[in-house]
């Protein structure tokens, strides 16, 4: 057969795999278009197209797994805030007053609008934008609060018997993911425990794009005696792998294995190295706590941080959420999917994700604490735990505020404050304490 024949037919096959291809996709875009049209047209109540397509993203991606999802323009603009760290509010702790059900002021922070407009502790927001807050939910009333940069948001508030209304310019604020103890008078954060301020003490609520320069900050405020360091991070749901890799390259030396990425069959897809300077002496001990909730990029640094013996790991074993999930921009840019494309792998090889096979076998995903430093925790103690700290945040925060006792009244002012035991930052101090006694000995 002549040659011509051959690339002719060669051709024609290429071109019938290309349109039997483009067919296949058209059969299901078709039919989805299709089911779109039925619902919006036949269905009892009717929805929006959009809301309707949203759910169809939704659905098809959690069918994937739990991690995988569609963000839409409005949760875009969402994620993009918790990971930049900032977003366009007025700078202000809210709650819910119980007797009057309004949104009140828990505390506003240093150099915000709400600050600059002397909106105190314990006022009552009565309404936003003329709507009221009265047995509005938080999320709700939050939600009004924030906005664009540079617009005004007009708040009426209600001190004691007196009623104002306000106009506060939204500006942009900060949100910090590295906290400390307490806070300072000016409202920044001191990395030492008040108790004990030998030891540093830096809590990270998530990995963000500021985290590394936060991380940094707070360590090099520690003061050359510090005798131990204690991370926490309890509840911290994870964040950018990046920031992952920045934390953990603080406390090693060069060359050593952070964390490895699987694709599909567990193929090697990429790995991660720490690079020549650490940050962190490596004579300084360090404790890292965890708990059920500790996930992703915590589960990173702590299991590195573990594998490679630079720190002890105290509380419960972590989440198990070791999985990669791509950010991918659709519809220029408007809309997100969020797709699990691979695995994290520990330095020592173990997997993980809790819903890999061998994980459920062994029950052994995530990162687990260190022998001799796991503690059981009720729920009840966890709640109570994170409730304490979050008013111990605001309790310091109100230490700089002007007319932050009007908060406390009546008879809980003169209540002796309830003594509560933080049992995994205990044994974290006790470590450090042994760790004295034994250099004291030795000497």
């Amino acid at each position: 057969m002549p040659l011509r024949n051959i690339l002719v037919i060669l051709l024609a096959i290429v071109a019938s795999l290309a349109c039997y291809s483009v067919a296949a996709k058209n059969r299901y875009a078709n039919l989805f278009a299709e089911v779109m049209n039925v619902v919006n047209e036949e269905a009892l109540r009717e929805v929006p197209r959009e809301k309707l397509f949203n759910g169809a993203m939704i659905g098809m991606l959690s069918g994937h797994d739990k991690h995988s999802t569609f963000i839409s323009d409005r949760g875009f603009h969402e994620f993009k805030e918790d990971m930049q760290q900032e977003f366009g509010g007025v700078g202000m702790y809210v709650g819910t007053d119980p007797e009057s059900k309004m949104l009140m002021v828990l505390a506003p922070m240093p150099n915000t609008p709400a600050y600059e407009a002397g909106i105190h502790v314990g006022d009552l927001i009565v309404s936003i934008e003329g709507q009221p807050t009265a047995d509005k939910s938080r999320a709700e009333a939050v939600e009004k609060l924030r906005g664009p940069i540079g617009e005004l948001v007009e708040l009426e508030i209600k001190r004691g018997e007196t009623t104002v209304v306000k106009s506060l310019k939204r500006a942009r604020i900060p949100v910090e993911s590295a906290h400390g103890d307490y806070r300072e008078a000016d409202g920044s954060w001191n990395f030492r425990l008040k108790d004990h301020d030998s030891i540093g003490y830096i809590r990270l609520s998530q990995f963000g794009e500021k985290t590394t320069a936060e991380m940094k900050r707070a360590l090099e405020s520690l003061p050359e005696n510090t005798s131990g360091l204690i991370i926490d991070l309890r509840a911290n749901p994870g964040g950018l792998l990046d920031v992952a890799v920045d934390i953990c390259d603080m406390f090693l030396p060069a060359d050593l294995p952070i964390v490895r990425i699987r694709g599909r069959n567990r193929v090697l897809k990429d790995e991660y190295f720490s690079a020549a300077g650490t940050v962190v002496p490596s004579s300084l001990p360090v404790c890292i706590l965890i708990d059920r909730f500790s996930a992703s990029a915590s589960e990173i640094v702590s299991g590195c941080l573990q594998d490679h013996r630079r720190a002890v790991l105290i509380g419960e074993q972590s989440y198990g959420k070791g999985t990669v999930q791509d950010i991918i921009p659709i519809q220029k840019n408007k809309s997100l999917l969020k797709l699990t494309t691979a695995s994290y792998w520990r330095p020592s090889g173990k997997q993980i994700d809790r819903n890999d096979e061998e994980s459920q076998k062994t029950k052994t995903w995530g990162v687990q604490p260190n022998d001799g430093f796991a503690i059981e925790m009720s729920s009840e103690e966890l709640l109570e735990n994170l409730k304490k700290r979050s008013a111990r945040d605001v309790e310091s925060l109100n230490s700089g505020v002007p007319n932050a006792d009007t908060a406390t009244s009546g008879d809980n002012a003169d209540k002796p404050k309830e003594t509560h035991v933080d049992r995994p930052l205990m044994k974290a101090i006790e470590y450090f304490q042994s760790l004295s006694n034994e250099l004291k000995v030795a000497a």
